[in-house]
């Protein structure tokens, strides 16, 4: 991969050009050296040609091993360098340097071709760049109302509202959930028995008994609402329908009949009865625990 290949994009900057003119024997190598040859250089180069810059050695601070105690001074020191190396020059060629040379030249003539060069490219793409602009600021606007007007919303009777507004929406839904609806997709909120089991447990008696899913009518179809409540409940039944009714004492019968208010028999309906929903409470509470939990 080559970068900038033809070099429309490069500045060619020769430093330390302090230290190359003692080394320049004749006038001659001085002027190849400033105008290399079309041959060497192409004619797509920014600038055309070359810059030349010199900076003064030693550190800015105020360390003993500093020489310039500050930027100020260290700005000024590069401005004499570039005023030695044009004479430095002058003198070996034997004649003044023309305009066009003295402004390839020095640190600052090489900070003012990068910054005019800049200038002209951001003039250059400011058409291309304020359409961008203006859609990142339509952007910014629309968020920023939409910031405001959530902040605004952010007052307690509103937000009261709100929460009455979602409650009675979800009670609604909930309520024509339970009726029976078919707009919710069942492969994203439906659940097969096994899924139901799994998310929220399973039928377990005491000697472990669970029962198949083939077994239960609908055991693979994906059900919600409604329709897996009255599958949950079918479930529920058939396991209730598969205990063994608990033994019943003679003392339990005999303390379950008890007295009643207006004579001194026995209610023996009231007395079946309450002995049936104490069975039945002991038998089918973990059950019922499991349904809830």
């Amino acid at each position: 991969m080559q970068v900038d290949p033809d070099l429309a994009r490069t500045v060619l900057v020769s430093t330390k050009l302090d230290t190359k003119i003692p080394q320049f024997a004749r006038a001659s190598d001085v002027e190849v050296f400033l105008h290399p040859p079309t041959c060497v250089l192409d004619g797509s180069l920014l600038g055309d040609s070359p810059f030349f810059t010199s900076v003064p050695s030693g550190r800015v601070g105020s360390c003993h091993e500093a020489v310039f105690r500050s930027n100020e001074e260290f700005k000024k020191a590069i401005s004499l360098r570039e005023l030695d190396d044009v004479t430095s020059l002058e003198d070996k060629l034997g004649r003044s340097l023309t305009r066009e040379e003295k402004n390839r030249i020095g640190v600052s003539n090489l900070r003012l071709f990068l910054e005019e060069l800049l200038q002209n490219r951001y003039i250059e793409s400011v058409p291309s760049i304020i359409p961008l602009l203006e859609k990142e600021h339509r952007a910014a606007s629309r968020k920023l109302r939409k910031v405001t007007q959530e902040i605004s919303d952010l007052d307690e009777a509103k937000l009261k509202e709100k929460a009455r507004l979602f409650h009675d929406s979800f009670l609604t839904k909930l309520s024509l959930l339970l009726k029976g609806m078919v707009v919710a997709p069942p492969d994203k909120f439906g659940e097969t028995l096994i899924n139901e089991r799994i998310n929220g447990g399973t039928f377990t008696g005491s000697e472990n008994f669970q029962l198949p899913n083939k077994m239960m009518a609908n055991a693979g179809m994906r059900l919600y609402g409604g329709a897996q409540y009255h599958r949950a409940m079918a479930e529920f039944r058939l396991v209730v329908g598969s205990i063994k009714c608990p033994p019943i004492t003679r003392e339990e019968i005999v303390n379950a009949c008890g007295v009643e208010d207006i004579h001194d028999g026995t209610n023996y309906s009231r007395t079946a009865c309450v002995i049936a929903v104490a069975k039945a409470c002991d038998t089918f509470e973990p059950f019922l625990h499991q349904v809830e939990f």
